[in-house]
């Protein structure tokens, strides 16, 4: 079987299939080939930045049976391993290490996930596995029989049994189709182009997600002198997380899902969930909502969502760090008790009422949902204060401007001056699934030979609980799994690890579940010479 990409999703798919067949007796011999460029295998490019994670370290982990299993792991490495992420230790106190091992650098979970991989592939021998590195691209996907034949990027087809796709997240940006245009740098992925921007360049980037923040906190570490103005259709830069950690009971739980839906026999509308949801924030928060507050209960208040609109996204930003500091921000906790549930709360909604969230309310969930943690915000202030770092919303329009040799970029927004041109654009409109599918060599071959097909409500279709393939037929696709943020339609929490590693737990074990029905030994790959064990190294 093949297993394309070896990303975090690919990675939490080859541990659990390794684990699960370790407990098999008599095992089933297996060889797994691992489709992926990289020379290193487990982290995939998002975690190979020194930017920060915007979680916390204790919410992420790869066994269920050691929850503490990164947090461990990063308490005996963190000093060790990661001395070039962090300043002078000189110049640091208790709040920066404290910090470290809150908020870890994308690089060291990058590091525990190899760890934990290659653990993986050192027992893989005993479970029956044989587990090798094909370093290429896969480039196409097709049919051929009951098989599934990959074309790499090198050149080389080959035939497996069983394809899992673990491809992550799109890097097609929303602009992407500038990409090599002078003084444009297409994703925060180009740390090293944006390592080169001029100190005194104007800088316009596009977007205000975390992507935005981890790119302005790049540029202002690396003492960037000039303005920087982020540009976003609706909304500003996420909320702020508290400054510490209450642990909440879950907001819509699967009780509450179950009741809403009759166990399961009929969709629920998107007013009902909104409903609870408010009720939830209310029940929980520790003081009433005051419009002006940085609290989600504005989504439901018309006098919050009016004030809202009359306020500076400065201002707006710098209430949101004030009330993080004071720890009066307790709706995070509230919000983060979903994870867990969120796939299968959208699951359960009408198709209808999905895509009426994701056009109408999608940026004003994520702003609160996907909140920057306080140290970033911190590193944010003092230029928001200043005037160095502004946002302004309702971006129209994004033009390149050459004269002579040089290229400027015009950025229109319904707020603020008109026309406002930049010497660097950034693109941090993060990866559109859409661009992705038309754009991908590997999804678009698929695509056209029916073997995927796109879901209108983003990435690509596939059942919710096993993430088989559906076809363009609209027919399970036998043996053909996707796993990670293509699946966002199915899945909509396709952005969290934790969603993403259940889903790669799933397919694992229907994998196994594929495996010992059969008992048939996959036929050995031809190319061995074009692979190779990952371990081996």
């Amino acid at each position: 079987m093949a297993v394309i990409g070896l990303g975090p999703t690919g990675t939490s798919f080859v541990w659990k299939l390794i684990d699960e067949l370790r407990a098999d007796q008599p095992g089933v011999p297996l060889r797994l080939t691992a489709i992926d460029p990289g020379d290193e295998l487990g982290a995939g490019y998002a975690f190979q930045a020194t930017h920060r994670l915007n979680m916390r370290a204790s919410s992420l982990h790869m066994d269920p049976l050691a929850p503490t299993g990164f947090t461990d792991w990063l308490r005996a490495h963190c000093d060790t391993d990661d001395r070039d992420d962090r300043d002078d230790r000189d110049d640091r106190d208790d709040r920066d290490d404290r910090d470290d091992l809150e908020y870890p650098t994308r690089r060291l979970f990058g590091r525990y996930l190899r760890t934990v991989l290659a653990e993986a592939v050192a027992s893989a021998e005993s479970a029956g596995v044989t587990v090798e590195h094909w370093r290429t691209s896969a480039a196409e996907l097709d049919r051929s029989g009951e098989s599934f034949r990959i074309t790499g990027a090198d050149g080389a087809t080959r035939s497996f049994d069983v394809v899992v796709m673990a491809t992550g997240e799109s890097r097609h940006g929303a602009l992407g189709h500038w990409t090599g245009r002078p003084n444009f740098v297409a994703s925060l992925a180009e740390t090293h182009q944006l390592g080169r921007i001029p100190a005194d360049a104007r800088v316009g980037i596009v977007g205000s997600s975390l992507s935005a923040v981890d790119i302005c906190i790049q540029l202002l570490g690396q003492g960037h002198r000039g303005p920087i103005t982020c540009h976003a259709r609706t909304r500003g830069f996420p909320k702020v997380q508290g400054a510490t950690s209450r642990p909440q009971p879950a907001l819509l739980d699967p009780d509450w899902l179950s009741w809403s839906t009759g166990a399961g026999r009929r969709r629920i509308r998107l007013r009902t969930v909104a409903r609870a949801l408010a009720q939830g924030l209310d029940a929980r928060a520790e003081e009433p909502y005051t419009p002006g507050m940085p609290d989600p209960r504005e989504w439901f208040s018309r006098d919050g969502r009016r004030h809202r609109s009359r306020q500076d996204e400065s201002q707006v930003f710098q209430a949101a760090v004030t009330a993080a500091v004071e720890s009066r921000t307790t709706w995070y906790q509230a919000l983060d008790s979903l994870s867990p549930h969120t796939p299968a709360i959208w699951n359960a909604l009408d198709e209808r009422d999905q895509l009426l969230f994701l056009t109408t309310w999608r940026a004003r969930w994520s702003e609160y949902r996907h909140s920057m943690p306080l140290v970033n915000a911190r590193a944010l202030l003092p230029a928001v204060s200043s005037g160095q770092l502004t946002v302004r919303t309702g971006l129209t329009s994004v033009t390149p401007e050459s004269s002579g040799a040089t290229t400027r970029w015009r950025v229109n927004s319904r707020s603020g001056p008109p026309g406002s041109a930049y010497d660097v654009l950034v693109d941090a409109t993060g990866g559109q699934l859409a661009i992705a599918c038309r754009r991908d060599p590997l999804l678009r071959t698929a695509i056209h030979r029916g073997l995927l097909s796109p879901d209108p409500r983003g990435g690509l279709r596939v059942l919710f609980g096993t993430c088989q393939v559906l076809a363009a037929d609209n027919r399970p696709c036998p043996n053909l799994y996707l796993v990670g943020p293509m699946t966002f339609g199915t899945h909509f929490y396709t952005n969290s690890f934790e969603t993403n590693r259940d889903n790669a737990f799933r397919v694992a074990h229907a994998v196994r579940t594929t495996l010992i029905r059969t008992r048939r030994r996959p036929v050995t790959p031809t190319g061995a010479a074009l692979t190779q064990t990952i371990g081996g190294r």
